[in-house]
């Protein structure tokens, strides 16, 4: 068994047009064509029961005002990533698409450089070796995507059953009392 684990990616928060385009650009090459790049360099490698591990984000699951560039790359990576998973099969290749919301890592340094991000997101940072841990098991599982924490499967049902402009409409709102109280 073999695994490859894509976990190579960035995100800068604002909005699109007022971040640096070469900021935005290079989250697309990052995140997307890069993953795409060593996935399809490592597949004449991986051999019967390997494992794929793509690093996507709670992000794929709803478009983000203020951070769109990054949700669309990340919606990228979990659709790539299910319908790599369903040409893999053949082969007994499992692909998991791993779906946490935010992360204690060194990703909001870079991310935060030109805004900060929302305190509801603060406010659900998950442990990286959980994540991990997490993701792993679900892999092993055969799962094709991995969402860590209970807040996160609540946020992934929420956008399945709740039309999405209602949802962009909620966090609008969040965020205009949020700037008004500081």
């Amino acid at each position: 068994m073999k695994i490859l684990v894509n976990a190579a990616g960035y995100g800068k928060i604002g909005a699109v047009g007022e971040t640096d385009m070469g900021e935005e650009c290079g989250m697309v090459r990052l995140n997307c064509e890069a993953l795409c790049a060593v996935t399809h360099l490592v597949l004449p490698y991986m051999s019967f029961n390997s494992r794929i591990i793509q690093y996507a984000s709670a992000a794929a699951f709803l478009p983000q005002p203020g951070f769109a560039v990054y949700a669309a790359t990340k919606a990228f990576v979990l659709s790539y990533s299910r319908a790599l998973g369903a040409e893999l099969k053949k082969r007994e290749i499992y692909v998991t698409a791993v779906c946490p919301g935010p992360v204690k890592t060194e990703f909001f340094d870079i991310a935060e450089t030109n805004a900060v991000i929302p305190l509801y997101k603060k406010l659900v940072m998950a442990n990286p070796r959980k994540v991990v841990k997490k993701a792993l098991k679900d892999s092993m599982a055969g799962k094709s995507v991995s969402v860590y924490g209970i807040v996160m499967k609540a946020f992934r049902l929420l956008t399945k059953a709740v039309p999405h402009r209602w949802i962009l409409a909620a966090m609008e709102r969040m965020g205009q009392s949020a700037a008004k109280e500081s």
